[in-house]
């Protein structure tokens, strides 16, 4: 449990042998069932493992065992924001990288003006045309956006059209076949993470 704004953080640290650093994962909407124990956080999870990175994935407020109530994102920024900071204070990892799925990536591309010290930062089905995602075209670290092909809700063009604004440095990568929920495509998601985090 991690001291937040709205009361305890209920989370969840793994780490392999030797980690190079550790990498944040923000689940998707609260309000649709989205929790810490995501499959596709699961996914990413056993990706960034493979890679050598320490895993560090927790509840928003009010999501299982997560004091307080959804806060329409302004609130999960700030307990982003508190983990972040027992991250530095506790563990002092060499790194700290931030991955957010669909609502998560809202929530990490939110929180990057009061994270400064990010490495890398991966958006997976990130809903652009259908949330904020402030323009950050002088942003300096390396962005993944990562998305199926099949997304019925992240159009590949849409995608693109907002990447050559807002992030043009940022790189994409598509999973052939996948939907927004990756359903059959564990394996590919996989191992696109695993190549965004070797660049």
């Amino acid at each position: 449990m991690v001291p937040g704004p709205a009361g305890a953080i209920e989370g969840r640290y793994d780490e392999p042998e030797d980690a190079s650093g550790t990498i944040v994962l923000c689940h998707p909407h609260p309000q649709y069932g989205g929790s810490m124990d995501d499959a596709v956080l699961d996914t990413i999870a056993a990706a960034a493992h493979r890679r050598g990175f320490a895993q560090l994935r927790f509840n928003f407020r009010g999501v299982g065992a997560s004091a307080g109530c959804f806060d329409h994102g302004a609130g999960e920024v700030d307990d982003l924001l508190a983990v972040l900071d027992w991250l530095k204070n506790e563990l002092r990892p060499a790194s700290v990288r931030l991955a957010g799925y669909s609502f998560g990536s809202n929530i990490v591309w939110r929180a990057l003006d009061h994270a400064p010290a990010t490495q890398q930062v991966l958006l997976v089905a990130p809903p652009v045309a259908m949330m904020s995602f402030v323009a950050r075209p002088t942003l300096t670290m390396p962005v993944g956006l990562v998305c199926g092909d099949a997304d019925e809700f992240v159009a590949t063009d849409d995608l693109v059209r907002w990447r050559d604004v807002n992030a043009p440095s940022a790189t994409i990568t598509t999973i052939a076949g996948a939907d927004h929920f990756f359903r059959g495509e564990t394996a590919s998601l996989g191992q696109g993470i695993e190549r965004e985090l070797s660049r």
